[in-house]
């Protein structure tokens, strides 16, 4: 009975210690005491730029701004327009959450003329508050995505530890593919569509359970544009899903196992997700929406595909094409 007294003690002293520590960690990252994106930040931006001050650019988003150098559509505007100076604080695996962390000291301290903040309707309002379901899931999986959608420090542990994953070699190997093959395609998209085979369609449609997460990013965003001087444009890009561009990626997504109501809803460019915003985020009289799903829908074709077969993301011909498309929609010098 003493034996197991001193180790119920010790195991509350560890659980103890381990609650200060993660709580103690989580004020500091919330609160940006020190950069944590610092060597995503530097692999993204010239130290001419990081060194500036009233740049005309800021940009903020997540992989679909934070690829490499050679296909990204960010490098592109920089090509473009060599005179201007342009910062990207994208970050792979972030939300709205994340980049208000640090959005306000990144702002105060760069004085931007204008801010592009990326938005990608397929994943967001999951960022926000993450899918679970403790049939199809194990425990330990879902009391992380719990604990993470309060603990955003765990959001930023996960994504360390996996950039020393091994097996990320196997997405590697579906974006290389170029025929679709459900056995490669992106891991995190088919545990989302075993969860709920509807789940892109209730994002996208703001139905069920998403539209309480889209009323709690509503708010997120609205703190964001709160921290932006009235007089800066912000230019929000919202990236579609795959699905909504075309035939090719909607019979893809079928049989993935995904499930839709009504196909032309989802592929109306004035779909929920991105009308509702529009509408709610109004009274911002410095934001500009920038939808570019009809381009996509205008550009995408058998020999031109814009998205990787066996991943969500654009490939380099998608970045290629939304370059162009931002080229005639933001006026930065």
């Amino acid at each position: 009975m003493q034996l197991f007294n001193k180790t119920g003690k010790l195991i509350f002293k560890i659980a103890i210690v381990a609650f200060l520590t993660l709580f103690l960690f989580e004020m500091a990252y919330r609160y940006h005491v020190i950069d944590f994106y610092s060597a995503q930040t530097n692999g993204l931006n010239s130290q001419k730029d990081l060194d500036a001050t009233n740049i005309d650019l800021m940009v903020f988003g997540d992989s679909f701004s934070a690829t490499s150098k050679e296909i990204n559509y960010v490098d592109m505007l920089r090509e473009s327009r060599p005179d201007s100076s342009v910062l990207n604080f994208s970050v792979p695996g972030f939300g709205i959450r994340q980049v208000n962390t640090f959005a306000d000291k990144k702002i105060k301290r760069y004085t931007p003329k204008a801010i592009l903040y990326q938005v990608y309707v397929g994943n967001d309002l999951i960022d926000v508050n993450h899918l679970w379901d403790l049939e199809k899931f194990s425990f330990s999986r879902n009391l992380y995505w719990e604990a993470s959608d309060h603990f955003l420090s765990l959001g930023y542990l996960n994504q360390r530890l996996a950039i020393l994953n091994v097996k990320t070699e196997t997405r590697l190997s579906g974006i290389l593919k170029k025929e679709f093959d459900s056995s490669f395609y992106d891991i995190r998209t088919k545990r989302f569509l075993k969860s709920d085979a509807y789940y892109l369609d209730n994002m996208l449609m703001l139905k069920g359970g998403f539209k309480k997460r889209y009323l709690s990013w509503l708010k997120h965003m609205q703190d964001f544009l709160d921290t932006v001087p009235q007089d800066v444009p912000v230019y929000i890009v919202w990236i579609p899903h795959q699905a909504q561009v075309g035939d090719y990626y909607y019979q893809s997504m079928i049989k993935l196992g995904a499930a839709f109501q009504e196909k032309a809803a989802i592929q109306n460019p004035e779909y929920p997700f991105f009308s509702e915003a529009k509408r709610d985020l109004s009274n911002y009289k410095n934001v500009t929406h920038i939808n570019p799903l009809p381009f996509f829908q205008s550009k995408d074709t058998v020999n031109n595909r814009l998205y990787f077969v066996n991943d969500p993301h654009i490939n380099k011909s998608g970045n290629t094409v939304l370059h162009s498309f931002l080229q005639s929609q933001i006026p930065f010098n």
